[in-house]
């Protein structure tokens, strides 16, 4: 039998603790550290942003949590998952290396796509909307975790693939 995953989440909505990131780190062991930024609200204000500015549409305050955090991840070996990336995991993900850069650190990050359905809005019957995702599930995050992310943002996923993913990856499922 493999080894209990020891996980912690330090994001239950966009605007949580700023601190919790490092606070989780410094508790006590764990394996991988989650962080839950989105809602329906969430994405809105993520449209919003996009409309302001197309390089946006992910959880800003993710990008700070992890520039105070991420070293201490990597020193203790805690992978993070997050679906911090909102509209926008590409976008997320780039900014995080360079983050990660500017602290002169390399970790490998990497970004889940495929929830993002707004070319298809119209085709789908949501003329107008500004937002329009699909829940992806656990798989993408695994594989990311198998193949040796340290960091992997998502768009929309299952609120349960934040710790399922890291769990398949684990225990080899």
């Amino acid at each position: 039998m493999a080894e209990p995953l020891l996980v912690g989440n330090c994001s239950g909505f966009y605007g949580d603790r700023l601190g919790a990131m490092r606070e989780m780190l410094e508790g006590g062991p764990l394996d991988v550290l989650t962080g839950d930024y989105l809602a329906e609200l969430t994405m809105l204000i993520l449209g919003r942003d996009t409309l302001k500015d197309p390089s946006l549409g992910y959880a800003r305050t993710f990008v700070r949590q992890v520039e105070q955090s991420l070293g201490l991840a990597l020193e203790r070996g805690v992978r993070i998952v997050s679906n911090a990336g909102g509209l926008n995991p590409a976008g997320l993900a780039e900014r995080l290396r360079e983050v990660a850069r500017g602290l002169g650190l390399d970790p490998v990050i990497a970004h889940l796509e495929g929830d993002d359905l707004r070319d298809r809005a119209d085709e789908l019957g949501f003329t107008g909307a500004l937002t329009a995702n699909a829940y992806l599930g656990a798989a993408g995050i695994a594989e990311a975790l198998r193949a040796g992310a340290d960091v992997v943002v998502t768009g929309r996923v299952t609120d349960a693939s934040l710790v399922v993913g890291p769990a398949i990856a684990h225990h080899g499922w």
